[in-house]
């Protein structure tokens, strides 16, 4: 096979190698920034829930003030009953009473029906936080495993750039050219097999004399087509 032929197959081969690498890990800071503002969705509904909790529970203290309130109110109304001289004031004295009385009762129901909401929603919290702590361990190994493949990827590519250098300094400047051009144009695929008698990048049929020529390997030919170089890997 032509030498030149040849350093530019083993070329694109690098070029392709590091373009692989180079498409898995570009995704890779954006599947990690999903995966933390994933977490980042848990914490905030956790911290919504602590936060509906903290409400409920400052509406039950509220409502329990209430009730001491009026507890001391009832006391009151209940020692003027002995102060009293009329049936009037003894009628509305007894009217005080009882509503303060029935504001308690109301008063009371609402804590009770408070108490059994901040069960639930301290329920809710814990479920919360429990999935949050599985869900945590879960993304942190991904997270982890992405970034550790990034790395390793990065290493790949450097030593393929480095070969690829070191191998670029074998191949005429022209002919270098002339495959930047080509691979720039061709979504990076400077070369193409050619087999069945026709360019396996494009599918266009070669004539018989230019497949028999390439079938040597000894020229460096290129698609009438697409203008990839061609080789016959036999």
């Amino acid at each position: 096979m032509n030498t030149h032929l040849q350093l530019l197959i083993s070329f694109q081969h690098l070029d392709s190698k590091i373009s692989q690498l180079q498409e898995r890990t570009h995704e890779i800071p954006e599947s990690i920034e999903e995966l933390n503002s994933t977490l980042d969705d848990s914490r905030r509904e956790i911290e919504e829930a602590e936060t509906l909790l903290g409400e409920e529970n400052a509406r039950r203290r509220d409502l329990e003030l209430d009730v001491e309130a009026l507890r001391e109110q009832l006391s009151k109304y209940r020692s003027q009953l002995t102060e009293v001289k009329t049936n009037k004031e003894y009628q509305a004295a007894l009217h005080e009473i009882a509503t303060a009385e029935g504001a308690i009762a109301t008063k009371e129901d609402q804590v009770l029906e408070g108490m059994m909401v901040i069960e639930e929603k301290e329920q809710l919290g814990e479920k919360l936080k429990r999935g949050f702590e599985h869900k945590e361990k879960e993304i942190l190994q991904k997270r982890s495993k992405l970034e550790k493949f990034a790395s390793e990827a990065q290493a790949q590519i450097d030593g393929l750039e480095k070969e690829k250098s070191q191998l670029g300094t074998q191949i005429p400047e022209e002919l270098s050219q002339q495959y930047g051009k080509i691979a720039t144009a061709r979504n990076g695929l400077a070369l193409a097999e050619a087999k069945d008698q026709s360019c396996q990048a494009c599918h266009v049929k070669l004539r018989p004399q230019l497949f028999a020529e390439l079938k040597t390997n000894q020229e460096i030919i290129t698609c009438e087509n697409c203008n990839r170089f061609l080789y016959w890997a036999g």
